[in-house]
């Protein structure tokens, strides 16, 4: 018995006379249906109920280097009417803020624009990306008190 032999040319898969494989083309097509619809799976969801509250940020990383942080150092205050203040180390910033999906978006009265993306939430603890209008980003490990 003789074994065939398989080309793959673009996203066709031919057999060695040429002929196109219909079976084949179909999982091909199938697999990038499936790669295709997992663009945001790893996103995180938040509601304003979770988020409202005082989170201590206890571990911050900028440029490579990670440092722990001592509770109140570090933190920001989200009210329920939409104002907030972020307070780090002797500076502290107060504005309004809106949830953007996962993103809590605040305005200063500067202006400036700060952005806090939760990229994980369980329960109090919570990994958040920061980064503001002026350039400055962290990574964040914070905890709602």
């Amino acid at each position: 018995m003789l074994k065939q032999k398989y080309f793959l040319t673009d996203f066709f898969i031919l057999s060695a006379e040429k002929q196109p494989i219909k079976s084949s083309w179909r999982k091909i097509e199938w697999l990038l249906l499936s790669l295709s619809s997992c663009s945001n799976d790893d996103e995180v969801f938040v509601t304003s109920e979770q988020i409202i509250g005082t989170w201590d940020v206890i571990w911050a990383e900028q440029d490579g280097e990670s440092i722990d942080i001592p509770k109140g150092y570090i933190y920001m205050k989200l009210n329920q009417d939409g104002s907030y203040r972020t307070t780090m180390f002797d500076d502290y910033y107060i504005g309004t803020y809106r949830l953007e999906g996962n993103t809590v978006v605040g305005t200063t009265k500067d202006p400036i624009t700060e952005y806090y993306k939760f990229t994980s939430l369980e329960g109090n603890n919570a990994s958040i990306d920061y980064s503001n209008s002026i350039g400055t980003k962290y990574k964040f490990k914070a905890v709602k008190r």
